[in-house]
């Protein structure tokens, strides 16, 4: 470039601005930018609108969410307490199984007492059976001696009625 052209751009640049703005007009690319501006400042109110709404529904489904938790609490808490009334019947339960195990137990020193009783019974049934023998063989002795005395047959003596025909006993027929 040369000298003259540098000198002649020099002087045109301050002045090129202003044949700009005539050639396109101020107005309308004023008009556009704050068109642009405005537009600009719409969509981010716009977009702060969306965040706004989408957390007032976030906020909502939380409150829901927490509100569903404290009603489930609450059940819990009725549950616990349900819970509570079960472990209390199963530990009265548990005493009453107790004292029937104590009843239980009063029983078997019972039953162990009528057994002893029942032995000291049986010892003394078999003491008389000892002693209702003993007396029959001297019933028999007596007989015996008073059959060979009168020289009689046994056979012609009436038998006693413990040890006889069958007839002759009250119970024997029954």
């Amino acid at each position: 470039m040369s000298i003259r052209s540098t000198n002649v751009l020099q002087l045109i640049e301050p002045y090129s601005e202003k044949y700009m703005k005539r050639v396109f007009g101020r107005t309308d690319l004023q008009d556009a930018l704050k068109r642009l501006d405005k537009l600009t400042v719409e969509e981010a109110q716009m977009a702060t609108a969306e965040v706004l709404k989408m957390t007032h529904t976030v906020d909502k489904n939380v409150r829901e969410v927490a509100n569903n938790v404290v009603r489930i609490d609450d059940r819990v808490v009725g549950v616990d307490a349900r819970v509570a009334g079960v472990d209390d019947r199963v530990a009265d339960i548990g005493e009453r199984v107790v004292n029937v195990d104590n009843k239980v137990a009063g029983i078997d020193d019972r039953v162990v007492g009528i057994d002893l009783t029942v032995r000291g019974v049986d010892a003394r049934v078999a003491s008389v059976d000892d002693r209702v023998t003993a007396v029959d063989e001297k019933v028999a002795v007596v007989v015996g001696g008073a059959c060979s005395a009168n020289h009689r047959d046994k056979s012609d003596l009436d038998p006693p009625r413990w040890k006889g025909n069958k007839a002759s006993h009250p119970t024997d027929g029954q």
